[in-house]
């Protein structure tokens, strides 16, 4: 495994936003942390990436940028650009929950015309995953990741990690990256505490039979959820050698994230009600 070194060059972090793996929320982190030389590119075709050119030609030409966010990164990036520090940063999320997140996102998602608006979870992941009625990388991480080679191709995404200087997490366990990257990153990530941000709202019951259907048609996908968890231990463990101090940073961490979320949301007394905007 490369050993990261930063040299004197400005360092331009690209966070690879997957659909549906907690990207909203880190938007939010990045925009505090590097604003402002944060820049959030929305995708109006998603399926559209960009090539390594494409991102090289975007940091060079564009001085100011040293945090970048997009729907159309992969992970095929510029390691070795002439001008920065690339670095990305990454969030997979487990196939089955993502798919079961993006069929509740979409349903609610009024602007946007979708079959889930009108289609029963399981008749969704029918149209979706057996009669293939969507764009391949939508459901498909390491299709998205590898920037569109193959939905099995891990070789994109283990190389990119080799390389040292990209970050491959999985969002179910957000916290202990996020003390990994301050402890590693301080110059960079000065405070990660945050408040979840577009939560899809759930409406229905998934039945266990359902999770299985989509469970099989994306087993391959879990490749590289295996993969963000080991990559997350392993730079846990050199960061954090001695797990007690882990378990202290984490704590008080998370006691920061809910002082966070209840300046957004005060907690109240069951029954009570919600307090009224003074605007």
């Amino acid at each position: 495994m490369a050993q990261l070194n930063l040299d004197d060059r400005r360092s331009v972090w690209l966070h690879v936003h997957v659909p549906k793996a907690g990207g909203s929320t880190l938007r939010q982190l990045m925009n505090r942390n590097f604003s402002p030389g944060y820049y959030n590119s929305n995708s109006l075709l998603e399926t559209k990436q960009y090539t390594q050119y494409d991102v090289s030609e975007i940091v060079r030409c564009h001085p100011w940028v040293t945090c970048f966010s997009d729907h159309k990164l992969s992970l095929d990036l510029p390691y070795d650009h002439e001008h920065a520090n690339v670095l990305a940063l990454c969030y997979v999320r487990d196939p089955v929950e993502r798919f079961i997140s993006r069929y509740f996102f979409h349903r609610h998602f009024e602007e946007v015309n979708c079959i889930a608006q009108r289609m029963s979870f399981h008749d969704f992941a029918v149209a979706e995953l057996e009669n293939k009625d969507v764009h391949p990388q939508t459901n498909s991480q390491i299709y998205f990741l590898n920037g569109g080679v193959s939905d099995t191709d891990m070789t994109v995404i283990e190389s990119a990690v080799a390389t040292g200087r990209a970050f491959l997490f999985p969002i179910e366990r957000f916290d202990e990256s996020c003390i990994l990257l301050e402890q590693q990153f301080p110059d960079h990530f000065k405070d990660l505490s945050y408040v979840r941000a577009n939560v899809s709202k759930r409406d229905a019951e998934i039945s266990e039979d359902d999770r299985e259907f989509v469970r099989s048609h994306l087993q391959a996908d879990f490749a590289v959820f295996e993969l963000a968890h080991r990559e997350l231990d392993r730079k846990l463990d050199e960061t954090f050698p001695d797990h007690s101090v882990r378990a202290a940073r984490l704590a008080e961490f998370q006691e920061l994230c809910g002082r966070r979320h209840h300046n957004f949301h005060p907690p109240r007394e069951k029954g009570e009600p919600a307090p009224t905007s003074a605007l």
